[in-house]
């Protein structure tokens, strides 16, 4: 990380431009973007988020402890002192265990209350026979936690994915922009040299002064295009900035010695990165979002169609005597406490309303999948086929630079022969110009292509 920064930060001390250029490839500007940049940070918080889900579906399973005192004395008189204590555990069947101890007196004390005078200790086994038989809340809790802890990972892949592409869009800009200042700097040198001749050809009487005219006006378009491409470069860069932060989270400047690497390099690494061999766009993220969200519905609707069932539950104790008067665990078969607790809602209509609400939903969620994972699929094809169609601009522009060379030196050429005129000789120049503007054009177009297919590709 330190050979980033001072690429991008010392730099800007160098007295001499010549010997402190120095390039920001696109490898390294994503590589201090991923280690640096704020939101790639707050992404990375979503492992927090999955770890916390997990550890929370766990806690579905703790033992409880639970113990109940009460005890009421009044004019002189022990009415009764009750102390329940019991510990729960519960599992992943329809079934709950709980271990517990009782001790309780009292003049007052009820009957069903009354218990040896060391105490009863018991174990109880809760069984649910119809609705929470095949499933019930504490798996719900269980399996919704691990589905949070899935969108958790969904939501970080989705928000890296677009600081990705941004940032890559970023660095696209900023390399055209800065190639663009080139090419119009180099035009208005040339432009100034050859403006500053002819006023001298007309001062020696061997120009009319209509060239002059002719050359000044010229000189100012190329001025005009030279500041706006300036501008143009100034805020790419500061749009770059944006995603350029050091390791303290400080934002870092990039200095003016700094440049990209050369576009056909950047094109070469972009169409690398982003070759899908075999595209899958079911694993995108945003299609596995719409599915997480159908397997949370279906997960619901199951726990809610158990609420339509009867809620039947056995509930067996076993007590074992800690003795009368002395210590002195004593345990029976035929001492035990039993229970059968029955329940059923006649018409239920909230839960089946619940039901056919998810049930909607989870279509509205199917056909957004459906639809989403085709429109990825249709723009990977897309895609291919465009950068194609860019290919072959690229050549016809590759083949109208050498064709404007070779018109613009000739009519140079005819000039200095005095057989032709400054006017023909400009309008050679500005289509030269806009033959190579076009060949950065059509670059950033390719590049942006890629960026497009990266983008897909950061989701296989």
């Amino acid at each position: 990380m330190r050979k980033y920064t001072f690429i991008l930060f010392t730099l800007l001390f160098c007295s001499n431009a010549a010997t402190c250029l120095d390039t920001l490839y696109l490898v390294d500007f994503l590589t201090i973007i991923k280690e640096n940049h704020p939101l790639i940070n707050k992404a990375n918080l979503f492992d927090e988020f999955e770890e916390a889900y997990r550890l929370k579906g766990k806690g579905v399973l703790d033992p409880k402890l639970h113990s109940n005192y009460n005890r009421k004395r009044f004019d002189d008189t022990d009415y009764y002192t009750v102390w329940q204590s019991e510990a729960k555990i519960p599992t992943r069947l329809p079934i709950d265990f709980s271990v517990g101890y009782e001790n309780n007196s009292g003049d007052f004390l009820a009957n069903d209350d009354s218990v040896p005078k060391n105490g009863l200790v018991y174990g109880t086994i809760n069984l649910n026979i119809l609705r929470g038989l095949l499933f019930d809340e504490q798996r719900f809790q269980i399996q919704a936690a691990e589905l949070n802890g899935i969108k958790s990972r969904i939501d970080k892949n989705l928000l890296l994915r677009e600081i990705i592409y941004q940032a890559v869009g970023a660095y696209l800009d900023w390399s055209k922009a800065f190639y663009e200042v080139e090419i119009y700097q180099d035009y208005l040198d040339l432009v100034t040299v050859r403006h500053q001749n002819v006023v001298e050809l007309f001062r020696n009487g061997d120009s009319p002064a209509v060239d002059t005219i002719e050359s000044i006006v010229n000189l100012n378009t190329a001025e005009k295009i030279f500041l706006e491409s300036a501008e143009s470069l100034l805020s790419k860069q500061q749009k770059l900035n944006l995603f350029l932060w050091n390791e303290d989270g400080q934002p870092l400047q990039i200095s003016n010695q700094v440049i990209p690497s050369e576009l056909e390099n950047l094109l070469s690494y972009l169409e690398e990165i982003s070759l899908i061999i075999s595209p899958a766009f079911e694993n995108d993220p945003s299609v596995r979002k719409f599915q997480n969200r159908i397997n949370a519905l279906e997960l619901t609707n199951r726990l809610q169609k158990e609420q339509l069932k009867p809620n039947l539950v056995l509930k067996y104790n076993t007590i074992v005597s800690l003795g009368k008067d002395d210590f002195n665990p004593t345990f029976s078969l035929n001492d035990y406490k039993y229970g059968v607790s029955f329940e059923y809602p006649i018409l239920n209509r909230k839960t089946k309303g619940d039901i056919r609400l998810n049930e909607a939903m989870i279509k509205q969620n199917l056909y957004d999948k459906t639809q989403y994972q085709e429109t990825l699929a249709n723009k990977y094809v897309e895609i291919n086929a465009r950068q194609i169609i860019q290919q072959d601009i690229l050549n016809i522009v590759n083949q109208k630079i050498n064709n404007s060379e070779v018109l613009y030196a000739a009519e140079n050429l005819k000039f200095q022969l005095g057989e032709s005129s400054i006017f023909l000789l400009n309008s050679r120049e500005r289509k030269l110009l806009e033959a190579r503007t076009d060949l950065i054009k059509s670059f950033s177009s390719i590049g942006k292509l890629y960026n497009e297919r990266y983008y897909l590709k950061l989701g296989q």
